[in-house]
């Protein structure tokens, strides 16, 4: 499939003509990630798990190759699913890059702000495609799933934590590589090196990714950073004007989420 595909009422005892239409992928011009509401409305009747039948609503499509402008799909990306007040699928969005400038970390809060429901969440920690990325389903009733997709395990409403950040354990963070050496000689320069580690178990995070630095005092040469295969890099950091007793802290992040980490450094 170029794309994947969630509906709220998706399964092989829809209507014959409607299931053949929803077999292919709806191939639209930009693939961009749209909602295909064709055929929204239709009655199932047969539909198992409900006694009464139900309404299908439509589907949300997202496409990684399909973007234009400035990417969503990204490393440290989390993409969400959501559903309208009427049940209708919203197109798909990355929570990070659309609360980047406010800084909205709880999902709860992201929830209640956009008046809409969380159908399906996908962790994205590294860029690359949807078959090697944690996806989670969120529903009251077991969900009916389309193409041969199965669910791996189920994960019970006592195990999430009721914090908004249930999210996090499936990211990295960047730390210094020696913390013993965090100085630089005020007027001075001193390279920096860092690593990154996967939040749940502080496992070494072996990945190249594009950072971005900023810092709130002295000066920084250059503030992208790429790590090697091994997931560390090196940046250069400056003491322009800044007198023994000073401190600089570089705060590390990636393209829309800001603070994976924050270095330290005293002038000396």
């Amino acid at each position: 499939m170029s794309g994947m595909e969630f509906g709220t009422a998706l399964a092989s005892w829809l209507g014959a003509d409607l299931a053949a239409e929803l077999a292919t992928p709806y191939d639209y011009a930009d693939g961009a990630g749209f909602v295909d509401l064709r055929a929204n409305g239709v009655f199932i009747p047969d539909l198992p798990g409900c006694a009464h039948g139900g309404i299908y609503k439509g589907r949300s499509y997202v496409f990684l190759g399909g973007m234009r402008g400035h990417d969503e799909i990204t490393d440290h990306a989390l993409i969400d699913i959501m559903t309208d007040n009427a049940g209708f699928p919203q197109p798909w969005r990355n929570r990070f890059a659309q609360s980047a400038r406010e800084k909205v970390d709880l999902s709860f809060r992201h929830r209640a702000r956009t008046q809409a429901s969380n159908a399906l969440v996908i962790f994205m920690p590294i860029k690359g495609p949807l078959s090697s990325a944690r996806i989670e389903v969120l529903c009251d009733q077991d969900p009916i799933l389309l193409n041969g997709t199965t669910v791996a395990g189920r994960i019970d409403d006592a195990t999430i934590p009721n914090d908004g950040q249930w999210f996090k354990q499936f990211y990295f963070h960047a730390v210094a590589s020696d913390p013993a050496v965090l100085s630089v000689p005020a007027g001075g320069r001193a390279e920096v090196s860092i690593a990154l580690r996967w939040n749940g178990d502080g496992a070494p995070c072996a990945h190249v990714l594009a950072l971005k630095l900023e810092s709130d005092a002295g000066y920084l040469p250059k503030r992208r950073l790429t790590t090697d295969a091994s997931g560390t890099g090196n940046f250069a950091v400056e003491a322009q004007g800044l007198s023994p007793g000073d401190q600089i802290a570089v705060k590390i992040n990636t393209e829309h989420y800001t603070a994976i980490g924050k270095i330290i450094l005293a002038v000396v």
